[in-house]
Protein backbone atom coordinates (compact mmCIF):
# COMPACT_ATOMS: atom_id res chain seq x y z
CA UNK A 1 0.00 0.00 0.00
CA UNK A 2 1.76 3.12 -0.93
CA UNK A 3 1.07 6.57 0.68
CA UNK A 4 -1.61 7.72 -1.80
CA UNK A 5 -4.04 5.09 -0.98
CA UNK A 6 -3.37 4.99 2.63
CA UNK A 7 -3.63 8.73 2.67
CA UNK A 8 -7.19 8.28 0.76
CA UNK A 9 -8.30 5.18 3.26
CA UNK A 10 -7.89 8.34 6.74
CA UNK A 11 -9.83 10.70 4.36
CA UNK A 12 -12.81 8.23 4.12
CA UNK A 13 -12.28 6.81 7.92
CA UNK A 14 -12.67 10.68 8.82
CA UNK A 15 -15.58 11.34 6.62
CA UNK A 16 -17.63 8.30 7.97
CA UNK A 17 -16.92 9.06 11.55
CA UNK A 18 -18.21 12.83 10.85
CA UNK A 19 -21.56 11.16 9.80
CA UNK A 20 -23.16 10.83 13.74
CA UNK A 21 -22.42 14.00 14.54
CA UNK A 22 -24.13 15.49 11.17
CA UNK A 23 -27.49 12.96 11.88
CA UNK A 24 -27.45 15.03 15.67
CA UNK A 25 -26.58 18.21 14.94
CA UNK A 26 -28.96 18.78 11.82
CA UNK A 27 -32.11 17.89 13.76
CA UNK A 28 -31.17 20.02 16.81
CA UNK A 29 -30.16 22.89 15.24
CA UNK A 30 -33.47 22.89 13.01
CA UNK A 31 -35.78 22.22 16.41
CA UNK A 32 -33.35 25.24 18.01
CA UNK A 33 -34.21 27.53 15.60
CA UNK A 34 -38.14 26.41 15.11
CA UNK A 35 -38.54 27.33 18.88
CA UNK A 36 -37.07 30.68 18.51
CA UNK A 37 -39.27 31.68 15.30
CA UNK A 38 -42.03 29.99 17.78
CA UNK A 39 -41.58 32.16 20.56
CA UNK A 40 -40.64 35.10 18.49
CA UNK A 41 -43.50 35.53 16.23
CA UNK A 42 -46.15 33.16 18.32
CA UNK A 43 -46.28 30.43 15.97
CA UNK A 44 -48.49 27.27 16.91
CA UNK A 45 -46.12 24.23 18.60
CA UNK A 46 -46.38 21.90 16.09
CA UNK A 47 -43.70 23.96 14.06
CA UNK A 48 -40.98 22.28 16.07
CA UNK A 49 -41.92 18.67 14.67
CA UNK A 50 -42.10 20.44 11.28
CA UNK A 51 -38.33 21.98 11.66
CA UNK A 52 -37.27 19.13 13.51
CA UNK A 53 -38.77 16.47 10.09
CA UNK A 54 -36.99 19.18 8.10
CA UNK A 55 -33.95 19.13 9.82
CA UNK A 56 -33.80 15.03 9.69
CA UNK A 57 -34.35 15.03 6.45
CA UNK A 58 -31.29 17.29 5.82
CA UNK A 59 -29.31 15.03 7.60
CA UNK A 60 -30.11 12.06 5.92
CA UNK A 61 -29.21 14.05 2.50
CA UNK A 62 -25.87 15.26 3.89
CA UNK A 63 -25.12 11.61 4.71
CA UNK A 64 -25.79 10.22 1.64
CA UNK A 65 -24.00 12.69 0.09
CA UNK A 66 -21.13 12.13 2.13
CA UNK A 67 -20.94 8.03 1.41
CA UNK A 68 -21.52 8.67 -2.73
CA UNK A 69 -18.11 11.15 -2.06
CA UNK A 70 -16.79 8.03 0.32
CA UNK A 71 -17.39 5.47 -2.40
CA UNK A 72 -16.49 7.73 -5.63
CA UNK A 73 -12.87 8.59 -3.92
CA UNK A 74 -12.52 4.59 -3.20
CA UNK A 75 -12.72 3.46 -6.70
CA UNK A 76 -9.59 3.44 -8.44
Amino acid sequence: MDKRELYSRIKIAGMISYIPFILLAAPLGAFFTGDFLRKKFGLPEYILLIFTGIGLLIGIKETVKIIRICIKSSQP
